[in-house]
């Protein structure tokens, strides 16, 4: 049915007014009548659900025609690049530029050509909670009666500074903007640098600048070997005040992790030095903070099992033990040099206990210890 204006003429039927269709409806002022479809340009369109106040899709200044004898009705909007498309239930809105309703099968699908650029087609959250949430997309199915849009073609969400790549390339959103929790999932922090890779990702985005869930951490030592810690605790901290010309400036924020490695996990964070503790990451910092113990990789010390405390804040990933500070996890002063027995002769100990705390030193070494891949041996940093 149509309220409005309906002329009749030689080059065809026009009309201008509110037409209400079973499962639609449209004003416009530019209707045009054929006998097996209809359209209207600059257009409002809504379809409908069985809550009069809430569609299930709504556009305004939007192209479409209804195809009669096919039963299906294409949509695009007027102007390229405009967020012509809302979705009430899942409140997001879309600028892709075609759209398909399968008036059969109660589905709307979305695509852009391939000439389009990706920029012109993005999908963005009206809810408030998820703090203007967006990204680009290739493709989207609305599903009618079940209220849910699956979106693919996702190069990737940005979450605060994280870059969150979900499987194949898509998401699921249920009503009130629930997004469908992310498996297999690939995180790239932070946005600026890449610094951190994380893959296997199970993630939950809660809004545009957070989101939830654990990890697979690429962790790569001095030697370029790669270790899996496992990420979780994804959270915003601030970077430091230093560098603000102002106290008025905002503070800029950093996404921090943590990892627990265990000695059974034989993490290498260099050359036959083994570590197990914390493993923290800032978005903004190449290396990992660690703050545990290492050991040394000594094979030909029967049952070596010595762990110095090892604290590194920096962003060097060379390990380097300050051994004239260094202290055992049972909190002695690690002990490295010659001795002298009861008997008095004379045997060596490194990074390990003496036969006798009375036993007197012939040599003691001083200085900063790492291990030189290339000569094989631990050596001073000086050295």
């Amino acid at each position: 049915s149509l309220n409005g204006i309906v002329t009749v003429t030689k080059t065809g039927t026009f009309g201008s007014g509110k037409l209400t269709t079973l499962g639609s409806v449209v004003s416009s002022r530019e209707f045009n009548f054929n006998s097996k479809d209809f359209g209207a340009r600059h257009a409002r369109f809504q379809v409908k659900t069985g809550n009069p106040d809430k569609p299930a899709l709504s556009g305004r200044d939007i192209n479409l025609k209804f195809d009669l004898d096919r039963n299906f009705v294409n949509i695009s909007p007027e102007v390229k690049g405009a967020a012509a498309f809302e979705f009430p239930y899942i409140e997001f809105t879309t600028s892709i530029p075609n759209a398909r309703w399968d008036l059969a099968t109660q589905k709307i699908v979305m695509t852009k050509s391939t000439e389009a650029p990706l920029e012109n087609s993005y999908f963005y959250t009206t809810r408030k909670e998820l703090d203007s949430l967006h990204f680009n997309a290739e493709k989207a199915e609305y599903d009618l009666q079940k209220q849910e849009l699956k979106v693919s073609g996702i190069p990737h969400i940005v979450v605060a500074d994280a870059k969150i790549t979900p499987d194949k390339n898509e998401i699921l959103i249920l009503q009130n903007a629930k997004i469908g929790q992310l498996r297999n999932t690939t995180i790239v922090i932070d946005t600026l640098n890449g610094y951190h890779l994380l893959t296997n990702g199970v993630v939950d985005i809660v809004s545009r600048k957070e989101f939830t869930g654990y990890a697979n951490y690429k962790y790569i030592n001095a030697a370029n070997d790669t270790f899996t810690i496992k990420m979780t605790g994804f959270h915003l901290e601030p970077i430091s005040h230093e560098g603000r010309k102002q106290k008025k400036e905002p503070v800029m924020q950093q996404t921090v992790a943590s990892g627990q490695v265990a000695a059974a996990d034989k993490i290498l964070v260099a050359p036959r030095i083994f570590y197990k503790g914390d493993m923290t990451m800032y978005g903004t910092r190449p290396a990992l903070q660690l703050n545990g113990f290492v050991k040394l990789d000594l094979k030909k010390i029967k049952n070596y099992n010595t762990w110095l405390t090892y604290h590194q804040s920096g962003d060097e990933k060379d390990i380097y033990l300050d051994f004239d500070n260094a202290t055992t996890e049972d909190g002695e002063k690690a002990m490295a040099g010659l001795h002298f027995a009861q008997d008095n002769s004379l045997y060596i100990t490194f990074v390990s206990k003496k036969k006798d705390e009375g036993d007197e030193d012939f040599f003691v070494p001083s200085g900063s210890l790492f291990f030189d891949k290339e000569s094989g041996h631990f050596k001073d940093r000086k050295s």
